[in-house]
């Protein structure tokens, strides 16, 4: 079954949604929770990429994104209390930490995952014609005579 459209980007929004809530209340535990539920995200992120399993690689990013977001509640700072060039420095913080948790940090497992994948077995190159192996019935009959 292929979720397809809106009901696949439906499906990552919730997961987001699960994420964050889970993330912001493993903050609230304790940053060792914080912690090991970034552990699992990241783990699911990896197996998924080394063995090629897209849905559930794209659902561990959006719980990663859910994540970041978390650690950004996290974060906060009371934006009201802060002025000027503070209040631009606050919300480029934020920023960063979106842009690693929804791009770096999946590149860099991308990157990590592709040693532990199993190297893909080498196609023909396409428009030549190969010749198919000789059957076991094929090499009876035409056995060396020498």
């Amino acid at each position: 079954m292929k979720f397809k459209g809106l009901g696949w980007l439906l499906l990552l929004l919730l997961a987001w949604f699960v994420f964050f809530a889970v993330a912001t209340l493993a903050w609230t535990a304790g940053v060792g929770w914080a912690l090991g539920v970034l552990g699992v995200v990241w783990g699911t992120f990896l197996l998924a990429d080394v063995k090629q399993w897209v849905p559930l690689r794209d659902l561990a990013w959006a719980a990663g994104v859910g994540f970041g977001l978390s650690v950004v509640r996290w974060l906060e700072v009371p934006i009201d209390s802060v002025s000027g060039m503070a209040r631009l420095f606050v919300l480029g913080g934020y920023a960063l930490c979106l842009a690693f948790f929804a791009l770096i940090a999946p590149a860099l497992l991308g990157l990590l995952a592709q040693r532990f994948r199993p190297p893909a077995e080498p196609e023909p190159p396409a428009g030549l014609p190969v010749e198919a192996p000789a059957s076991p019935e094929m090499l009876r009959r035409w056995d060396p005579k020498d």
